[in-house]
């Protein structure tokens, strides 16, 4: 079995709002996000040991990962964890949707392109006639 690519003190040091109640819970989350990572991303591992990409960028991606699905789902919260929030005024009425009430993990478009192959470009010359 494969290690994490994050620890519940790389959490704590990325989150320092995380709630003792939660520590164990974000262990399993921990080593959710990381199975999940290495599934998409199976060459990541290789990447790493070749130094083609630090080991801090999956760590940073899991731990932004935990803490999405982690963070309080508030319904009295500002609209600070919310896809998408209306209000209005003639009979006074409010709406929201909070963007990840389940605690679901996910990659965010940021967190793919820190992981992604680097595409590299290289340059090269085209020698007409020979």
């Amino acid at each position: 079995m494969a290690a994490d690519y994050a620890t519940l003190e790389d959490l704590q040091e990325h989150w320092s709002a995380l709630p003792a109640a939660k520590e164990s819970e974000a262990q399993q989350k921990i080593h959710e996000a990381s199975v999940e990572v290495r599934a998409l991303y199976p060459d990541l591992d290789g990447r790493i040991v070749a130094g083609l990409i630090d080991a801090d960028v999956p760590r940073l991606v899991v731990c932004r990962m935990v803490k999405r699905a982690l963070e309080p789902k508030d319904e009295n919260a500002p609209p600070s964890g919310m896809e998408s929030f209306q209000f209005g005024a003639g009979p006074f009425s409010m709406g929201g949707k909070m963007a990840n009430p389940d605690g679901s993990l996910y990659l965010t478009a940021a967190d793919k392109r820190l992981l992604a192959k680097s595409k590299r470009r290289q340059a090269w010359t085209i020698y007409p006639g020979g």
